[in-house]
């Protein structure tokens, strides 16, 4: 298992990359990149939290 994952598995809500990667110490490009491989591998749910303007935040958690 992956820190990245081992991370979203005791986060008590979902992450956004730039947490992961802040809680990881990984840049949050190389957070992102590999937490879009893990929902392509079914490991981890990508959620969309939208706010007044601008684009949703993508925000990651492990798929039960």
């Amino acid at each position: 298992m992956s820190l990245l994952h081992r991370t979203l598995r005791t986060a008590h809500d979902a992450l956004a990359a730039a947490e992961a990667a802040e809680r990881t110490g990984v840049s949050r490009a190389t957070a992102q990149r590999y937490l879009s491989y893990l929902v392509k591998e079914d490991m981890v749910r990508l959620e969309l939290r939208y706010g007044a303007t601008g684009r949703p935040e993508h925000r990651y958690r492990v798929a039960h």
